[in-house]
């Protein structure tokens, strides 16, 4: 089972989304959004991004990738 994408209301009744891992850790949550499917089309660009994205280390040492 992989990590998943979590979709839901927040208190202000915007929509957000988190992506959760295996053991139930929340990586990552996001701005809020006004609809629902703006939210879902943050989801897709994330998971876009995240395949493609680089590493880069900006804490001096050199292990960019």
């Amino acid at each position: 089972m992989a990590a998943k994408f979590e979709l839901y209301l927040d208190a202000d009744d915007s929509f957000r989304f988190r992506l959760v891992a295996l053991d139930g850790t929340v990586m990552l949550t996001s701005e809020a959004f006004p609809h629902e499917d703006v939210a879902i089309a943050g989801i897709w660009t994330v998971r876009e991004a995240a395949a493609a994205g680089r590493i880069v280390d900006l804490t001096g040492s050199d292990t960019s990738v």
